[in-house]
């Protein structure tokens, strides 16, 4: 492995960013490394990014830095808005927040990505740069005899997963041809590889194949009805062609998987049953779903939650929705659309409060 690049001295406010390199560890709270590789994730003022996944002894490293002038968000991840009316914004709302121009090490902290684990979380801090972090441990949420992994998944031959692995980090990198036959080469191994027929999936929508990479979430179920996360993939493709019906069966699914890791998941099921005119259980969900976004990462909830409120006539919390929204992302692309119905809401908001106040005649 090449000698880390040591960073020059910037200031936050730098046109570039240096490289900056970090290496670390995921353990299970037995003391043993995850059976599959585990994601992780860079929060930094409010706003995640995937890094990378550990091998198979646990260990993982990345760089920050100019890498994210050339590294392509995940395909799956939804950066679009859904609002009132059923139309969808382009805006990089999320994932545009984190670039090559913030200081790596300010405000951010590391942690791993497990369905059924919670993690513990490593702060980054300059003193910290290019060097080992330390260990993120993994604590079983529900305590069963597989440990939260599926039984189809503790059954992958290590030729598979190493296979897995490969196609995962060549993904990453958009190296998608020789991710295909790494993610292939895993598939003729163990057909019954759930994560890796999930990784397709990914794989094709960074194709922009809609169709395959739905193909492939299913078989992923179809395999292995208990992993999790095949269901937020189909959601997010079913809910970006209006099939509200089966969003809804999906992430109502996802949710008694796994009720609390995939905030999404309550996204996607507020969505569908906002479109749905199920207006109660909308709200229900979207609450659910910000309650668990605790850092933040998902500013497109507060747009939904101030759509509910808006078709439930109460002016005054869709306005404290919109001011959430403006307060995450100031100057994204649809901040000013934003600001225009914060600006409406107010007024109605101030005309509801009259009308109430008015004494009667």
């Amino acid at each position: 492995m090449r000698a880390p690049t040591k960073p020059s001295a910037t200031t936050p406010s730098s046109r570039t960013q240096q490289p900056v390199f970090y290496a670390g560890k995921v353990i299970l709270d037995t003391g043993i490394a995850p059976p599959s590789p585990v994601a992780i994730v860079r929060y930094c003022n409010g706003f995640s990014r995937r890094e990378a996944y550990t091998a198979l002894d646990g260990s993982f490293s990345f760089v920050t830095g100019d890498r994210f002038n050339a590294t392509t968000p995940e395909a799956s991840d939804d950066t679009r808005v859904f609002n009132a009316d059923n139309q969808v914004f382009r805006g990089r709302v999320v994932t545009d927040g984190l670039n090559s121009q913030q200081t790596p090490s300010l405000d951010c902290e590391v942690r791993a990505e497990l369905a059924g684990y919670s993690s513990t979380a490593i702060r980054l801090d300059p003193s910290m740069n290019n060097s080992n972090i330390g260990i993120i441990m993994l604590h079983s949420r529900i305590k069963r005899a597989d440990g939260m992994v599926t039984v189809g998944s503790l059954s992958v031959p290590i030729k598979a997963r190493r296979e897995y692995e490969k196609g995962s980090e060549r993904l990453e990198k958009g190296e998608l041809a020789d991710a295909e036959k790494s993610l292939r080469k895993a598939i003729d191994l163990y057909p019954k590889f759930a994560e890796a027929w999930t990784r397709m999936g990914d794989l094709e929508q960074q194709r922009r194949n809609t169709d395959a990479a739905a193909q492939n979430y299913r078989t992923a179920i179809d395999t292995d009805p208990n992993l999790p996360l095949p269901y937020l993939r189909l959601a997010y493709l079913e809910a970006v062609a209006s099939h509200w019906e089966e969003t809804r069966q999906l992430s109502d699914k996802l949710i008694s998987l796994d009720p609390t890791d995939f905030p999404m998941a309550y996204y996607y099921n507020a969505v569908a049953q906002f479109n749905l005119k199920q207006i109660s259980k909308a709200e229900a969900s979207a609450l659910r779903a910000e309650s668990l976004d605790q850092q933040r990462a998902e500013p497109r909830i507060e747009l939904l939650l101030a759509a509910i409120y808006v078709a439930r006539d109460s002016y005054s919390l869709a306005a404290e929705h919109y001011r959430a929204f403006l307060k995450l992302v100031p100057n994204g692309p649809i901040s000013e659309k934003v600001k225009t119905d914060l600006a409406k809401v107010e007024q109605m908001a101030d005309a509801q409060s009259h009308a109430t106040q008015s004494p009667s005649k």
